[in-house]
């Protein structure tokens, strides 16, 4: 039988693992799923549609499936909600906004670490073993692939894209979307390669290798968008990691954050200029 302490609201509607633990102070309204050894410390307070993976653990003051902060949103409105990985660790303020859809939920993958206040947007999608550190923030619709870690008061706009293996420094601002394997600082500027967490990861040293030749003698020279997708899609070919890159950067919409504070030209105003001069 779950362990559910007296002062803990939960409505009829929530379905829990027999080992779930829910501690004093606890809401939980709406339709919910908890999986095995889920933990609720205390004053967590969680609003369906919800559901969360065995292991994750919820400190106090943890919120998490409430609406869009989107003043077209009203409380009650339909939505898909949010789902939730296993193993996933949720620190003291930490929220996770709900879907501003009824068909595709705001989603976390698993063994995501989100430190004190950090906050997750709506219809957001993270990747498996994310770690975002204090006061960190993702606008909606973003997009956070595996093993990111974000420090602490980094800054996501709206529909940014981080991709795998992307670090960022503490208070980084990102407007433009952050390829694989970078390492961001300040606002949208990039300084090298996250190669810690590359070997961390067990990247292969000829995988490695691939991705700072391609840092250095393709991003470095900072071509047009045409030349660049030519190069690292040739280079693909032999390199699952230079793969990742390409196809974050091909599926651009925005620009990329360039090297040392060197503009790379966003990805329709170079396309129009180059098809016009041709």
């Amino acid at each position: 039988m779950p362990k559910i302490h007296p002062t803990a609201i939960v409505d009829d509607q929530v379905k829990l693992a027999d080992d779930v633990e829910i501690g004093p102070y606890c809401m939980l309204n709406g339709e919910i799923t908890l999986g095995s050894g889920v933990q609720l410390i205390a004053s967590v307070t969680l609003q369906g549609p919800l559901t969360v993976g065995s292991g994750c653990v919820f400190y106090p003051g943890a919120s998490i499936g409430f609406g869009p902060q989107d003043a077209k949103v009203k409380f009650g409105d339909p939505t898909a909600g949010v789902t939730i990985g296993s193993d996933c660790i949720f620190r003291e303020g930490s929220t996770v906004h709900a879907a501003s859809n009824d068909h595709t939920p705001t989603k976390v993958g698993d063994r995501a670490f989100f430190m004190v206040n950090a906050h997750i947007g709506h219809d957001v999608s993270v990747g498996n073993d994310v770690v975002l550190v204090v006061n960190t923030a993702i606008g909606g619709h973003g997009q956070i692939q595996d093993r990111v870690i974000l420090s602490g008061g980094t800054m996501v706009h709206q529909f940014g894209r981080v991709g795998k293996q992307a670090m960022t420094s503490g208070g980084t601002m990102l407007s433009n979307d952050l390829p694989p394997y970078f390492m961001a600082v300040e606002r949208n500027t990039v300084v090298g390669l996250n190669m810690v967490g590359m070997r961390r990861s067990g990247m292969s040293r000829e995988e490695i290798h691939a991705v700072k030749s391609v840092y250095s003698e393709v991003f470095r020279k900072n071509p047009p968008r045409r030349e660049l997708l030519e190069m690292l899609e040739e280079r693909a070919k032999n390199s699952n990691a230079v793969n990742d890159i390409y196809e974050f950067v091909n599926a651009a919409k925005r620009s990329i954050c360039p090297i040392g504070g060197r503009r790379l030209t966003r990805a329709i105003d170079e396309q129009t200029r180059v098809e016009a001069v041709e």
